[in-house]
């Protein structure tokens, strides 16, 4: 930069001096002319230089390309037919790049050679390479592989389509992708068919012909051939277009599509299938010694055991989380460098695991103690209780002081259960709008490792009624003969209650917190008493959902009543 200036100086100066030159020469007609010519010429250069001195700063920027690259020249057009040509040129309104060509690009039906694809500027060049087969369509999906080269926006669902007979494919299937579990539409979604001769190869080879969802989750397949298909839809976790079972979603059509004119409303349901088979997925012993189990797939009346002649989980507790795809074991010592353990489902051995540990490793085992307060509120009508972070006893209850504003409180006592225990009830008239503060002092305790606590403090609020509400709901059935999972959901879709439909009902629901509600209903078709995701490998979808129109909004000090009727068919 510092040498740019000092040649525009060093130019102005010399373009100042020549001009006063040239000024003062002789007056000779000729000379004059060549003179005043080389004058202008000297002039017009060091304008042109000089402005080019003034602009060595960057442009100013303008708004964010957010558009994505349109094609704005075909050579062939698309949809030709009576095709011929042996390359494909593309032409886009701005400069174009590709992304992963080789997995997005795919022609249907295969070609024998790959294409020899090429971006330039704002050219695409495709080369074929090879013969194609008479009388056929062929199509060029391009999936995400095209962007613009500052933004890298995509061109998404291009299709290039031509034929080398005369007639080009027209069939078209279309429909919408959603949510099993939630109704909701789903958008990039990858929806695909295969013809059923090739259906085997789903999850062996990314299909070739394909489109994504729109935001409102709506697809749609063009230039089709009459025949049977079946389709899929796939919301992946990576970008390989090939189905993963237990790691990406899938959706499907429970039956073959028989194509000889265009078809509507073939609608998908996504949802991720369990692991046909079962793994221990991670298995650690934790800081604080406690040993944990993760399974890649709910069990049903899980158990675990201690194999071989070893001892080791003498007098432990084992605990399973309520899905069945967990497991939670601690020991009175950890007295093990290695232990094997089964796992058993409805009594049989499915799985075995081993164990090992560094003897070295160290481990706080001393019980930390929470309650169950949240935000420090206690909700009203709950109880307080103390919860602790490993099984433990209460063997002093003479260390737990309960005060209010400073003061100590007495007429308060601890539900004391027999045995270990993770939680404490602390009985007490709390009153709403009041502080409240629980100490309990160190050794109040005694955890499953013979460890006692360290002290612990708490001040909390007791909430009063008017921070919840509470909600009715007159449910009634068009269809007495099957069972429903009526689901009440709070604002982040988590489910709060659930109850088991099978004839008209009156549902309370009392003291719930204040906010927006959903109510979501479950063809119960199994009689389990729970949603059941799908099944591909046995055509099975995932039980049917429906969800209530309103949503339902709890105001303080409100009793608020809804009848829902739950459809027949949904």
């Amino acid at each position: 930069m510092t040498q740019n200036k000092a040649i525009c100086g060093t130019f102005k100066n010399y373009l100042t001096s020549s001009s006063k030159k040239y000024l003062f020469l002789t007056n000779s007609s000729i000379g004059a002319f060549k003179r005043m010519w080389l004058l202008g010429a000297g002039f017009v250069i060091g304008l042109w230089t000089l402005a080019g001195c003034a602009s060595m700063q960057s442009p100013s920027g303008g708004p964010k390309d957010a558009g994505a690259p349109k094609v704005v020249k075909e050579k062939p057009k698309n949809l030709s037919t009576g095709f011929l040509a042996s390359e494909i040129e593309l032409t886009f309104n701005e400069f174009i790049k590709l992304n992963n060509a080789f997995t997005e690009i795919s022609v249907s039906p295969s070609l024998e050679k790959p294409l020899d694809i090429k971006a330039n500027k704002e050219v695409l060049t495709i080369k074929l390479g090879q013969t194609l087969e008479p009388n056929t369509t062929y199509t060029i999906n391009f999936g995400k592989a095209v962007g613009d080269v500052n933004e890298n926006n995509l061109l998404k669902n291009y299709s290039y389509v031509f034929s080398s007979g005369g007639v080009l494919d027209s069939l078209s299937l279309s429909g919408k992708v959603t949510s099993a579990s939630t109704n909701e539409p789903l958008k990039d979604v990858m929806v695909f068919l295969f013809p059923s001769k090739q259906d085997s190869l789903l999850g062996k080879k990314k299909p070739s012909t394909y489109t994504t969802t729109d935001d409102a989750g709506n697809y749609r397949l063009n230039n089709l051939r009459s025949d049977e298909y079946s389709v899929y839809a796939l919301k992946e976790v990576g970008a390989d277009k090939i189905y993963n079972q237990g790691i990406d979603e899938i959706g499907f059509s429970s039956s073959k599509i028989r194509l000889n004119r265009s078809a509507q409303n073939v609608n998908l349901g996504v949802f991720k299938e369990l692991p046909k088979d079962f793994k221990v997925i991670e298995k650690k012993i934790e800081l604080d010694g406690r040993l944990l189990l993760v399974y890649n797939k709910p069990v049903k009346e899980l158990a675990v055991k201690e194999l071989g002649d070893t001892d080791y989980l003498k007098n432990s507790i084992i605990k399973y989380n309520a899905l069945g795809d967990s497991t939670l074991i601690w020991s009175p010592e950890l007295a093990y460098d290695s232990l094997k353990l089964g796992i058993y489902s409805s009594g049989g051995l499915i799985n075995t695991v081993n164990i090992n540990r560094n003897k070295r490793e160290a481990y706080n085992r001393t019980p930390v103690i929470k309650d169950n307060t949240q935000g420090n509120r206690l909700k009203a009508g709950l109880g307080y209780s103390l919860v602790f972070s490993m099984p433990a006893e209460l063997i002093d209850s003479t260390k737990i002081s309960l005060y209010s504003d400073s003061i100590k409180l007495g007429g308060w006592r601890v539900v004391k259960p027999v045995g270990l225990v993770q939680s404490l009830s602390i009985l007490y008239p709390f009153k709403a709008g009041r502080n409240y503060t629980i100490r309990v002092s160190e050794g109040a305790i005694k955890a499953i490792s013979g460890l006692k606590n360290a002290p612990f403090s708490k001040t909390f609020r007791q909430d009063g009624l008017d921070s919840y509400g509470s909600l009715g709901l007159l449910v009634s059935l068009s269809d007495t003969s099957k069972k429903y999972v009526l689901q009440l959901l709070n604002e982040q879709k988590v489910v709060v209650k659930e109850d088991v439909i099978t004839r008209a009902s009156t549902l309370s629901y009392k003291t719930y917190p204040l906010g927006k509600y959903s109510v979501r209903v479950v063809l119960d078709e199994n009689k389990n008493g729970k949603w059941d995701n799908g099944d591909l490998a046995t055509n099975t979808q995932p039980e049917k959902v429906w969800f209530f129109e309103k949503t339902i909004s709890l105001r303080a000090n409100w009793d608020l009543e809804e009848k829902i009727i739950i459809p027949a068919d949904f």
